[in-house]
């Protein structure tokens, strides 16, 4: 069994972490490495793994264990052949002990094998699971906080560029190095670094300062794994960021690396020009009615104050407000990087408070998303709209306004892309809320069974109404599921049969936030 303790996309706990807790009772029978385990299911199934993802803790007390040691090593084959991460045996009430015919299986596949005393039940050793997942999310939420505060800090510092870097391979233990593009010019390195780059990155350096090339991707590097990220858009990046150490960066580490970088694009860039004279921009909106072939590039050149866009003639409307009152950077110290903004801009008519709104040249969706991220650093939640040609701004500025209330609503920036929900966006969150506790009645209670029966709800809608999938999903058997089921038909006075009353719900189940 490999080892995973920590994947670098999902969120999970080491099996030890597991074994470790006291309260549990668990004693290890059979020792495979330390797998990452990502959940805790209970299955009497006779093949649980066709109904799992893997990285599971699979907790069973071998009702419908084979009863020969060829079907159990079938058993364990297809356990293993999924990624299930161990497997959690209950003893009584069918047996007294683990059989030998699993733990040799185990044995010899490499899977971890744990004995559950009787006096634990499989539901407290679901909930531990998801305690500790729970805590180590919350502690990753917390991470990421710090660390952009930080890095937001030292934009203002002395030798920012430096201390930028500093607080990055703090935030992740590590070191780092910005390579710029000018050979003549040094590198920038933190505490630790090597003093010149492995020449065996540098064809790597290299493919990622390409044009069609990738943004970023990672190499050993003696003891460690480095992790390469371009400053900016090729070919007008600034440089490559190198950040390494000897374990993998997870999805908060990742984070920190995308905002570090577009804090290094900007601190980077000249921005004391002065902005160019728009007469004559002006004049052809004014007495043309729009743009021609001369005025259009005076559009560009006022939308990115680096003399470059990503998408020739392509423009998105910003809209950005505080997160707070007083803990937030000036409308005029916003890095926007654009001269069309409108600093005194609010919400609507009455709306109070200061807000900003800015057309800026489209430079990509990951450029954008990494702004927006920036800009929340400095205590501002924004809104951009999809790429649009000049003459659709105003409907462009229309729809970003609209994704702003949404980005509100939900504490975290918006961006307008190919997989934006156009009635998530247009629906007012206030409105939907109400109206999603008067479709759901009873289950838009804070109380567990209402809980319970939303889940069940949502589960077994998205799953089309198939009772052995959604009780697969919900880890209980199909009579728990329809027997749910039933109660809500019961407690909202509903036929689910009904295709409108199907699509009534869902709405209320996936429109905003959960009721409580």
């Amino acid at each position: 069994m490999v080892d995973g303790t920590g994947g670098a996309d999902s969120h999970d706990v080491p099996l030890s972490v597991v074994t470790g807790r006291r309260d549990l009772a668990l004693t290890t029978v059979v020792a495979a490495g330390d797998p990452a385990i990502t959940w805790a299911v209970a299955s009497e199934m006779v093949e649980p793994a066709a109904y799992l993802r893997g990285g599971e803790l699979l907790l069973t007390a071998g009702v419908n264990l084979p009863a020969t040691a060829a079907g159990v090593r079938a058993y364990v084959d297809s356990l293993v052949r999924t990624g299930v991460g161990a497997i959690g045996f209950g003893v009584a009430p069918v047996y007294d002990s683990i059989p030998e015919r699993l733990i040799e299986q185990c044995h010899s596949q490499g899977l971890p094998l744990l004995e559950v005393p009787q006096t634990t039940p499989f539901a407290a050793v679901s909930r531990a699971v998801g305690e500790e997942l729970e805590e180590r999310h919350l502690r990753d939420v917390r991470r990421l906080g710090e660390a952009h505060q930080a890095l937001a800090r030292a934009v203002t510092a002395t030798a920012p560029v430096q201390r930028v870097l500093s607080v990055l391979a703090d935030s992740l233990g590590a070191w780092a190095v910005l390579e710029p593009s000018d050979p003549g010019t040094p590198a920038h390195r933190t505490t630790g670094a090597p003093r010149s780059t492995d020449p065996e990155l540098r064809p790597l350096i290299a493919k990622l300062t390409d044009p069609a090339g990738p943004r970023g991707a990672k190499a050993p590097s003696g003891s460690d794994e480095v992790f390469l990220h371009t400053v900016g858009v090729p070919p007008q990046e600034r440089g490559v960021v190198l950040v390494g150490r000897p374990e993998p960066l997870g999805i908060t580490d990742r984070a920190v690396l995308r905002t570090a970088t577009a804090l290094l694009d900007l601190l980077s860039r000249t921005v004391e020009d002065a902005p160019p004279v728009p007469g004559r921009l002006l004049t052809g909106l004014l007495l043309d009615g729009g743009l021609d072939e001369a005025t259009a590039p005076l559009l560009a050149e006022l939308a990115d104050t680096r003399g470059r866009t990503g998408a020739a003639g392509a423009y998105r409307v910003l809209r950005a407000r505080p997160l707070t009152r007083d803990r937030h950077t000036a409308p005029g110290d916003l890095p926007l990087g654009t001269h069309l903004v409108d600093r005194a801009a609010t919400d609507t008519e009455t709306d109070a408070g200061e807000g900003v709104r800015a057309v800026l040249a489209d430079r990509g969706e990951q450029v954008h998303r990494e702004h927006l991220d920036l800009l929340r650093a400095h205590g501002w939640i924004a809104a951009l709209s999809e790429p649009v040609p000049a003459p659709e701004l105003p409907e462009a500025d229309r729809r970003a306004a609209a994704l702003l209330v949404r980005a509100r609503a939900s504490g975290e920036p918006l961006l307008w892309s190919e997989g934006t929900d156009p009635f998530a966006v247009l629906l007012d969150p206030a409105g939907t809320s109400g109206l999603r506790r008067e479709l759901l009645g009873p289950l838009a209670r804070d109380t567990g069974a209402a809980r319970t029966l939303r889940e069940t709800l949502r589960v077994w809608l998205a799953r089309h109404g198939n009772w052995d999938r959604a009780a697969a999903d919900l880890g209980v058997h199909r009579n728990s599921v329809r027997y749910r089921i039933g109660r809500i038909e019961r407690d909202l006075g509903v036929d689910l049969a009904d295709a409108e009353q199907r699509m009534r719900l869902w709405f209320a189940l996936t429109r905003g936030p959960d009721p409580h």
